[in-house]
């Protein structure tokens, strides 16, 4: 119940609601959002930073803005708990998200204040949720230039070399001639690192190339 409360008390909002609906068509810049929902542009940003802080939305600076996103993998993962629920016939919340998300969000919780990364995770297992969060802030049909990886990175914690240098040895994104790519496909990975996953690899996979699907024109 403890771990979940945070969740069920920032989404009771409607107006958080209808942010989510709005991103899940594409992403948005505050102003955008703010004509869309007719709310002002400061109720946006407080409204923005509590979405932030339980990982449903993802904020990268483009153009000199900041331009939010929806979390599509993570959504995805909280509704097929929540179905999952139902069809137990069990409605309590401490069954509404899986152990392996309820890990992930209160990592991300503890980590994260807004779009800023606190600091990076010694332990192995933190720094891979910490590292897939931050890859839901790429396009995985783009190809990025290192400094545009570097403009993205920065936005959550100044010490871009080592989370790029981790995103790519993690495979979760694959370089060639310093251009970035989000990795399409989970890895085979040795038992070693394969401990340092959690959950579903496979699936999270799929969730994140599924939601990029979803967004092409």
């Amino acid at each position: 119940m403890d771990g979940l409360a945070p969740i069920f008390k920032i989404l009771a909002d409607p107006a958080r609601l209808r942010i989510l609906g709005v991103l899940a068509a594409r992403p948005h810049s505050r102003k955008e959002l703010a004509s869309a929902l007719n709310l002002t542009a400061p109720t946006i940003s407080h409204h923005m930073a509590r979405l932030i802080e339980i990982g449903l939305v993802v904020v990268a600076q483009e153009r000199q803005m900041n331009i939010y996103r929806l979390n599509a993998p993570l959504l995805r993962e909280i509704s097929s708990g929540t179905a999952a629920t139902r069809t137990d016939g069990d409605s309590g919340p401490n069954s509404a998200l899986s152990p392996e998300q309820k890990e992930r969000t209160k990592v991300i919780r503890n980590f994260f204040e807004g779009s800023r990364l606190k600091k990076i995770p010694r332990a192995r297992k933190k720094r891979v949720i910490i590292l897939q969060h931050l890859l839901s802030r790429f396009d995985p049909g783009r190809t990025y230039p290192e400094k545009e990886v570097n403009d993205l990175l920065r936005d959550a914690h100044e010490d871009v070399a080592t989370l790029r240098r981790e995103l790519v040895d993690y495979q979760f994104m694959t370089r060639d001639n310093g251009n970035y790519q989000v990795s399409h496909s989970a890895p085979v990975r040795s038992v070693q690192v394969a401990q340092e996953i959690i959950g579903d690899e496979r699936a999270w996979f799929r969730a994140l190339m599924s939601n990029a699907i979803d967004k092409a024109p």
